[in-house]
């Protein structure tokens, strides 16, 4: 089953076409807000490096945020378009779940968090067991240093996600953590 993933929650603009469990073509790049002039020419180059053409999708996967809501709008607009022409299935994915799911070979805490401005971010937290992840959280927005005291009560932590740099993310008490921005 080949599937095309988007993602245009965040400054990022993130596709993907999967065949099965192989990944076979991929574009991730900071486009600062710009998904309106590049998703469909994107999503056209992309097709053409995994030699896939529109018809083969078996279904699409959108990012559904937390985020941009411009950029949440572009995308999911454009998705419902190509799935609704072609009578395919949409999958619809929390941004932060897929986040969190790079770090499910660590084992501990995952807190997938991204910038919603305003000294604010959209946060939640995950445990893996190395093998798979289950959220233990609400999805959270709320100021930095208040996911900054939520996260103190957890002994190993990896942090993911655009606010991580963008914060400079600090725990209360001088406790170290790990963390991984993506």
């Amino acid at each position: 089953m080949k599937l095309l993933a988007i993602d245009t929650s965040t400054d990022y603009l993130t596709l993907a076409v999967m065949d099965g469990d192989k990944t076979i073509g991929r574009f991730h790049k900071k486009v600062d807000r710009n998904h309106s002039t590049l998703l469909i020419p994107m999503i056209d180059r992309l097709l053409k490096i995994s030699r896939s053409k529109l018809k083969d999708i078996d279904a699409f996967c959108i990012g559904i945020g937390p985020g941009s809501f411009t950029g949440l709008r572009i995308g999911v607009t454009t998705v419902k378009g190509l799935a609704y022409s072609l009578n395919r299935a949409i999958v619809a994915v929390p941004t932060l779940d897929v986040i969190a799911y790079n770090a499910k070979k660590s084992k501990g805490v995952i807190c997938a968090v991204l910038d919603a401005r305003k000294n604010k971010v959209y946060a939640c937290f995950y445990s893996s067991d190395g093998k798979d992840i289950k959220k233990i959280s609400k999805y959270l927005l709320l100021p930095v240093n208040e996911l900054m005291e939520k996260a103190a009560k957890y002994d190993k932590i990896i942090f993911l996600g655009d606010a991580v740099e963008k914060n400079m993310l600090s725990i209360p008490n001088g406790k170290r953590l790990k963390w991984h921005p993506k």
